[in-house]
């Protein structure tokens, strides 16, 4: 559904305070800021899903048994829609989202983010590049195609870098702005005063939006202004963003679950271009066994996140997934050998999925060593090569620009981007 065809109804509870919605989405102005070239491939709406605290992808996308000097985990490597995955009765949801999803699935191993560091390592691995105030990819993909939706780039985590996109980004996750937004008594709080809020009915909403509507609508006629276009537009955007559901309070802090809903109706909807998702709690310098029953809970939702993509339908005809790219990621991974408290501690290398958005799935692209070690990578095939340097975050984080239909080349220099992704 287009938000322009959307209801005007609530207005006024929560609807003149979202006349910053204009200032938010940043519509004036700032429409096309820094649009990047497109690039060959088609463009892709983004997702990306965040495994926060740096996952061990030995659990999982990358087994490593029986390799004498990494300490991984038990369990038996089957090849599910194409892809060699390591499997455990006590992590069942891994081969069951492996099993309907790798034909959609494209690994990615041995990602050198070259830091240890949570802050350094989360950026580089999203951005691509040392600037700290530089955008993610999905910013990137949001600020290049979505300038026109309710809310480009929608952070329902709190790991994103939205750079000189800010105006384009509505976070949830961590700031909330949205709830600001949408409920003016927490915005502009009623103190000590007998019998207010007024909260009209929705006969008088009607009235009020039809009001305000004409009002503008004469102003424009005798002084128009970019101004009003961009204020009538935020109230439909209003709408849109209040009908998706239940954004939460000002301190919410949304689980991996919660999100799913949210994310892929915002997408359906069209309410927005980009999205952040984010999974927590992977920092295990001690036990590291706990890295099983994480991996498991999020195989679980991310099978859900792929079935709704998949059973949605698209803007172009076909499936939500077939035009949305969902990027899962962590921003490092976890040494070789266990510690001292049975726990593993930061390590360079990470690992990541790629899914959806007509890209070509059941492949493994890139690799480590048997010291889990980036290898070297051939960046047009994605296959090994001893011979080629290791794949490092700006080429990885390249890459998946150029998926995305932007050209990477003015965006992150110094980097070649990993062309294998999208096929080269």
């Amino acid at each position: 559904m287009s938000i322009h065809t959307i209801s005007r109804r609530a207005f006024f509870t929560g609807g003149l305070a979202t006349a910053g919605v204009a200032g938010l989405v940043g519509v004036s102005g700032l429409r096309g800021a820094g649009r990047a070239r497109a690039a060959a491939s088609k463009p892709r709406r983004v997702v990306v899903v965040f495994a926060s605290g740096a996952w061990d992808p030995t659990y999982s996308v990358d087994p490593k048994p029986g390799v004498s000097g990494i300490d991984g985990p038990p369990g038996e490597v089957k090849e599910l829609g194409g892809l060699p995955i390591l499997t455990e009765a006590s992590r069942p949801n891994v081969e069951a989202y492996f099993a309907a999803h790798g034909g959609l699935t494209t690994i990615i191993n041995g990602i050198n983010v070259a830091s240890v560091a949570h802050p350094q390592s989360s950026h580089r691995i999203l951005s691509g590049v040392n600037d700290d105030t530089a955008p993610d990819v999905a910013a990137i993909a949001a600020a290049t195609y979505g300038t026109d939706l309710a809310a480009p780039y929608l952070v329902l985590g709190r790991t994103a870098f939205s750079g000189p996109h800010a105006a384009l980004s509505a976070r949830t996750g961590s700031a909330n702005q949205l709830v600001t937004l949408l409920d003016p008594l927490i915005s502009f709080p009623v103190v000590g005063k007998e019998g207010l809020p007024l909260i009209p009915k929705a006969e008088e909403e009607a009235l009020i939006r039809e009001h305000v509507l004409a009002r503008a609508g004469r102003e424009q006629m005798q002084r128009p202004s970019k101004r009003l276009d961009d204020f009538v537009s935020s109230l439909e955007r209003s709408d849109a963003v209040r009908e998706i559901g239940q954004i939460g309070d000002i301190e919410f802090s949304r689980s991996f679950d919660a999100q799913i809903g949210l994310a892929v109706e915002a997408l359906e909807r069209e309410l927005c271009y980009s999205v952040q998702m984010e999974s927590g709690g992977w920092d295990t310098h001690e036990n590291n066994e706990q890295q099983g029953p994480l991996a498991d809970a999020f195989y679980t939702g991310l099978k859900t996140l792929i079935d709704e993509l998949i059973a949605r339908p698209g803007s172009q005809g076909g499936k939500l997934i077939d035009e949305t790219m969902v990027i899962v990621v962590s921003e490092m991974g976890r040494t070789p050998k266990l510690n001292a408290a049975m726990g593993k501690d930061h390590w360079p290398v990470t690992s990541a999925l790629v899914i959806g958005g007509g890209i070509e799935g059941g492949r493994v692209l890139a690799g480590t060593t048997d010291e889990l070690d980036a290898a070297g990578v051939d960046l047009n095939s994605g296959a090994v090569d001893n011979d080629q340097n290791p794949l490092i975050y700006g080429s990885f984080a390249g890459g998946l620009l150029e998926a995305a239909g932007v050209e990477a080349g003015g965006i992150i220099l110094n980097s070649e981007p990993f062309h294998a992704i999208h096929g080269g």
